[in-house]
């Protein structure tokens, strides 16, 4: 196995516990902005807007802003706020992207969600070429599932009568089986410790 095929086995490998999340919780937002948008094309809007603004809690929101027929300074303001984490995230890795192209680095800061920052932080390829590629799949990989996970949803939720309440508590669901998991993963260190 080459080295580059070995990084995007890697990058693969440890995005599909992404791919479960952002294909649930995609799927759950596009059905919400399908919904509660009132647009006529939900699943082009909502294919956009998960490729423009790659944020889970933007999803979920902008559905109802979109209804309302809110103005465009709230929802750029609102969305800059709620985004506003991920710059903050792209400070953090500005050392590690040292040197690459702008493009680049604009796609991968462009591309950070809670998810991506946690696996390209902890990620112990050595070789900064290695890295870069790693975080390129990796962030492109998860990219294309959230926005497949929204596109479906919102074409289902236009096409079929998918209940739609209560559909918001995937998201909670969601930071809720994370963090059991992150808890497990800590006790079991501590006990081989």
């Amino acid at each position: 196995m080459t080295r580059k095929t070995y990084v995007f086995a890697r990058a693969f490998r440890d995005s599909l516990p992404i791919l479960m999340g952002y294909g649930t919780m995609g799927f759950a937002a596009g059905v919400v902005f399908a919904v509660k948008s009132g647009s006529a094309h939900p699943e082009m809007w909502s294919l956009a807007i998960a490729a423009l603004g790659f944020s889970g809690t933007l999803q979920f929101v902008i559905g109802d802003w979109f209804g309302e027929m809110r103005s465009l300074w709230f929802v750029a303001t609102m969305t800059f706020a709620i985004s506003f984490r991920y710059a903050l995230y792209g400070f953090a890795l500005l050392g590690k992207w040292n040197g690459i192209g702008l493009w680049r680095k604009l796609f991968l800061i462009g591309g950070l969600a809670d998810e991506n920052f946690a696996l390209e932080a902890s990620c112990k390829l050595k070789g900064k070429a290695e890295y870069i590629r790693y975080c390129t799949i990796l962030t492109s990989l998860n990219l294309f599932y959230w926005v497949s996970g929204c596109f479906a949803g919102a074409l289902a939720g236009s096409t079929l009568p998918i209940p739609s309440r209560g559909i918001e508590f995937v998201m909670a669901a969601l930071f809720i089986a994370i963090l059991t998991d992150q808890v497990k993963d800590l006790v079991r260190e501590r006990r081989r410790k």
